[in-house]
């Protein structure tokens, strides 16, 4: 049983992540969008909140990063957390800050151009005030061989918290690389938004390491990714779908290189969200005739920005285009009575609409599993393939079976 000691040790650490998170995301607005953007503004207040709290029970919070370790206030986090904030840890590496630390009296006006500086690269020198103060570590060399001694600090701070064997276990493996694939999908869809280049490589061999390692798993459900902010919707969304295509595909025999063209193909398929305004996407309200179409449009303008990407797999080019056509070739976009979708695109169909209903937004609400599977089990033959629906349930109630 936890003392209450370590309970409130707990809850001071989920307090820190998530100021830490809600950091994250706003580099990631800033960068889309800007500073003054009302939804970078709304972040920042937020976050600003949230770093008040922490300040209260820790008086400064100091942050180091050593290689590519996070290390909080003299702890390091563990491995699945510290994946999480792998861009937060790039950024700072590329403008040679390598520690921060936050002070009590920190003003909104200093945490706003902190992190304005932090997202613009084109900032060499990071704003720091009587509330915020970063820079490179350093060590001091004297007779006493301090340096040293500094360093074999930080090696023991870095040592703590290192993941069991049993942490080390094939789900957390599989969550820490799900993981991996969701942020370099928000750096992907970013840079497509911005109209900035994107080296798809590290899409690529961190789907090559998570399909070798998928095949031995037995619960994709497990390894979803959570939501832990509306913003963050399109980069879980996709994610999730990945993992639950993935997981038809593997029980249905493909393997190797179709499972790792499968990978690729549902984690851009969305691709065509990028050119549609977020404002739309996440309209609370019912759209009217012309914003359907615009909504609509993402499909076709989804294909052909992969066609143009010599790194995507065609089959990309196909579920972005597909992804909607239904399994009777009603939905959208309409190309003709006797156009037959791919099996990869009839299987994204089914995870996207699993992942969309099991999670809440601004417009609809979660559903309960049960609801879910019912809905699926109506719509075979008509929205979806039979035989792939049967399966899918099948990988569902498997699993359950298992988990009791």
């Amino acid at each position: 049983m936890n003392s209450p000691g370590s309970k409130r040790k707990e809850s001071i650490h989920q307090q820190i992540l998530k100021t830490l998170y809600l950091l994250r995301i706003i580099i990631s607005n800033t960068r889309l969008y800007s500073i003054e953007h009302p939804k970078t503004q709304e972040m920042i207040s937020k976050a600003f909140t949230s770093l008040n709290n922490t300040l209260r029970v820790t008086r400064e919070l100091s942050i180091l990063i050593i290689d590519n370790d996070l290390i909080i206030n003299n702890k390091a986090i563990r491995t699945e957390e510290a994946d999480y904030f792998s861009l937060f840890i790039t950024v700072l590496k590329q403008k040679n800050i390598s520690h921060i630390s936050f002070k009590k009296g920190i003003t909104p006006r200093e945490l706003s151009r902190f992190l304005s500086d932090l997202a613009d690269p084109s900032v060499k020198k990071v704003y720091s005030g009587s509330g915020i103060s970063s820079g490179q570590l350093k060590f001091k060399e004297n007779p006493h061989n301090d340096s040293l001694l500094q360093a074999n600090q930080l090696h023991s701070i870095k040592s703590q918290g290192k993941p069991s064997e049993k942490q080390q276990a094939l789900a957390v493996k599989l969550r820490s690389l799900s993981t991996r694939q969701l942020l370099m999908a928000q750096e992907l869809y970013f840079s497509i938004r911005k109209e900035q280049g994107f080296d798809l490589r590290g899409v690529q061999e961190n789907m090559s390491s998570f399909v070798n390692h998928f095949s031995q798993n037995l619960n994709p459900l497990s390894i979803l990714t959570n939501l832990k902010s509306s913003d963050e919707y399109t980069f879980t969304h996709v994610i999730n779908v990945c993992i639950l295509t993935l997981a038809q595909a593997e029980s249905l025999g493909f393997r190797d290189q179709h499972l790792y063209e499968i990978g690729i193909t549902a984690t851009l398929y969305d691709i065509g969200k990028t050119f549609i305004p977020e404002e739309l996407l996440n309209k609370p309200g019912k759209l009217d005739a012309k914003e359907q179409i615009i909504i609509r449009n993402h499909a076709m303008k989804g294909a052909g920005y992969l066609l143009g990407l010599e790194e995507a797999p065609k089959l990309a080019a196909l579920a972005a285009l597909e992804h909607h056509i239904h399994f009777d070739g009603t939905g959208y976009p309409d190309i003709g009575a006797t156009w037959q979708t791919n099996i990869a695109s009839q299987m994204i169909a089914i995870a996207d609409t699993f992942d969309a209903m099991r999670c809440s937004r601004p417009y609809s609400r979660a559903s309960s599993r049960k609801i879910i599977c019912d809905m699926l089990t109506k719509e075979k033959g008509k929205n979806f393939n039979p035989l792939l629906v049967d399966n899918f349930l099948s990988i569902l109630s498997r699993n359950q079976k298992n988990q009791t």
